[in-house]
């Protein structure tokens, strides 16, 4: 970033702050987008001196938390806002610099670009650190440093130069439980972002979007009449996290060599829809990321909604969009930190499979299962007329939208659908998922032969054990030619105490154990309702599929 552009990116967006703000009562913000791009200290052991690097004011000082030095703040010499622009300048890979500072009077932490006060887990474990040292420790045993194993920042327990799967923990507390064991060595481990306002609208929307993240920047209110949703104050920016993450994963998944991929996010999105949400599902993650390597074979829609810098102003515009559209779209875009991805790895870097172009590698099947508790309206809705996406979905009776057996496609996607509503679904065991799977979902997959499996999951099913949920990732692990992702999607309140279901699907995944045995199949004692649904969708789906005939 060269300095005219920094300049202009100041005047436009940041409005440095005011030399009228004299304090008060503050709420710190909890949608801070930056904190995720931040490199925080990894220790602290001690702070001292404490006075101003520049000035040697030892009034109101504050520590930044990307490299530790202490500058004065606002209300002195205001050294502290000119190191965050001077890093700014220098930080070519986020565009944030250093922009997170923590006083040393009240440990309150404040972000410069935000002008406001912030609050967000992946700080808890700097702040404690730095309490400790402030006010020493009620625990004698607690070591002056801190090592800030974060969310998006984990140190494998040993070594391990050849991870199978890539993994993004969204949830603290599951990242906690994981730590516990010597799973996450056989893994990369993601840094996750927000996704891009860019990838938002190439599958959502721009009036969705616009007001969606328009709401997120300012907590105003949105018309749930209008976009179905239900959400809190920090729903709408860990949704983005959601989005983003799941979007990074499929794509290196599908890019890399012999890896799958397990997503244990926080927010769902399977029901969202294109042009709003639905309940706590705000943006369909699973068809941003499916959408994002899935290679575009559509020759009866030369709209596009991809986006690109065309004039010297940097304005953006979207090929085929009317004015309005236009005008929103560079609008946001504006207001949206640019796209960074990464990847924390154990060992080397991650190779990434290219073709003799050098291009990223996109695919042109995918096949996605879902194994929760609701129905993914959404996403089938997304994939009803596609014939290059499959969607199955194993639900109860009486959903609605399109949920029957008799629902299978439409146009170029008939057949590429398949409903298994179980009126059973509330008394339904591993035995009769099992028999699903070998009767109607391997053989669909061995005829369609996707290049990409995505499994959501939410671990909710009243009488599917952790075995079952594993034996049935392992025997999609084990088809050739196809990459596997893991999701969480669905209801996920009540996801942090199923850290044993989470830990079982990990070992099957890494190869690190096994649920599949050699005893011979049988159908006996599967519920009557299971076999008779099987029967009808094989008599449906023989029409489409010449494993049913």
């Amino acid at each position: 970033m060269n300095f005219e552009s920094l300049a202009h990116t100041i005047d436009d967006d940041f409005d440095l702050t005011s030399d009228l703000d004299h304090g008060g009562i503050v709420i710190p913000t909890q949608t801070c987008e930056h904190v995720q791009y931040v490199e925080l200290l990894d220790t602290i052991v001690r702070i001292t001196p404490t006075q101003c690097v520049d000035c040697e004011s030892t009034t109101e000082n504050w520590l930044c938390l990307s490299c530790g030095e202490i500058h004065c703040s606002r209300y002195v010499n205001n050294h502290g806002e000119g190191h965050w622009l001077f890093t700014l300048l220098t930080d070519e890979k986020y565009n944030v610099g250093h922009c997170l500072t923590i006083g040393l009077e009240d440990l309150s932490v404040w972000c410069y670009p935000c002008k406001s006060y912030v609050k967000n887990v992946r700080l808890n474990p700097l702040i404690k650190c730095i309490e400790s040292i402030k006010f020493g420790s009620s625990n004698d045993s607690l070591d002056q440093s801190c090592d800030c194993e974060t969310l998006d920042n984990l140190i494998p327990t040993v070594d391990n130069h050849n991870p199978s799967t890539i993994i993004a923990i969204q949830e603290a507390s599951l990242l906690k439980e994981l730590t516990k064991t010597d799973l996450l060595s056989f893994c990369y481990t993601m840094k996750f972002r927000s996704a891009s306002i860019d990838e938002l609208v190439r599958l959502h929307s721009s009036d969705y979007v616009n007001m969606i993240v328009s709401a997120e920047k300012v907590h105003s209110k949105i018309s749930s009449k209008r976009f179905h949703i239900s959400w809190f104050d920090t729903a709408l920016s860990t949704a983005r996290l959601s989005a983003g993450m799941t979007i990074d994963l499929i794509q290196n998944v599908v890019n890399t060599d012999h890896i799958n991929g397990f997503i244990l996010s926080t927010s769902p999105g399977h029901r969202a829809l294109k042009d709003h949400g639905n309940g706590t599902s705000i943006y369909n993650n699973i068809a941003l990321g499916v959408n994002s390597v899935l290679m575009d074979k559509s020759t009866n829609n030369p709209r596009k909604s991809s986006l690109a810098l065309i004039d010297s102003n940097n304005h953006v515009h979207m090929e085929g969009a009317t004015p309005i559209e236009d005008a929103i779209c560079h609008m946001i875009n504006v207001l949206t930190p640019s796209s960074v991805f990464e990847l924390k790895q154990p060992a080397a870097k991650i190779p990434v499979v290219t073709d003799n172009n050098n291009n990223k590698i996109q695919i042109e099947r995918a096949f996605i299962v879902d194994l929760t508790c609701e129905h993914g309206s959404g996403i089938q809705s997304v994939y009803y007329e596609s014939n290059q996406v499959f969607y199955l979905s194993i639900h109860k009776e009486e959903h609605q939208h399109r949920s029957s057996y008799h629902e299978c496609g439409k146009n170029q996607g008939i057949g590429y659908t398949m409903n298994i509503p179980l009126a059973c679904f509330d008394r339904a065991y591993d035995k009769d998922y099992e028999t699903i799977m070998k009767e109607l979902i391997l053989p669909i997959v061995k005829e369609f032969q996707p290049e990409l499996i995505v499994v959501c999951v939410d671990f909710e099913l009243p009488h599917i054990t952790a075995s079952c949920y594993a034996w049935i990732i392992e025997q999609f692990r084990r088809i050739d030619q196809s990459k596997l992702v893991v999701a969480l999607d669905g209801d996920l309140s009540n996801v942090s105490s199923k850290s044993a279901y989470v830990q079982k699907v990990l070992s099957v995944l890494i190869g690190k154990s096994s649920e599949i045995s050699d005893d011979e199949w049988k159908n006996s004692g599967v519920n009557k309702d299971v076999l008779h649904k099987i029967d009808l969708i094989k008599q449906k789906h023989q029409h489409y599929w010449s494993c049913f005939q």
